[in-house]
């Protein structure tokens, strides 16, 4: 179950989303080489930098991108290029 509010209403009844933790969920689409994880910032610096995505390829990071919203990563993650 995600606690954190914001990202769980952005990923409820989305397909290919599941929780990650308390603060964070994962998107992996079916046959998909990579995945996105989308976890809020604990301190962040800016308000654009309070989520973000993270495009996993064997366990390492190979994209981050900071992100205002939940509902902005969860598009960032949505729209991914997944070769």
């Amino acid at each position: 179950m995600i606690g954190d509010e914001e990202l769980a209403r952005a990923v409820a009844d989305r397909p290919h989303w599941r929780p990650d933790g308390d603060r964070a969920a994962i998107f992996e689409p079916p046959g998909a080489a990579v995945y996105v994880k989308v976890r809020r910032v604990a301190r962040p610096v800016r308000a654009s930098e309070r989520y973000v995505a993270s495009t996993i390829r064997d366990g390492r990071a190979i994209h981050i991108l900071p992100c205002g919203t939940a509902q902005e990563a969860v598009r960032v993650a949505e729209r991914t290029k997944w070769t």
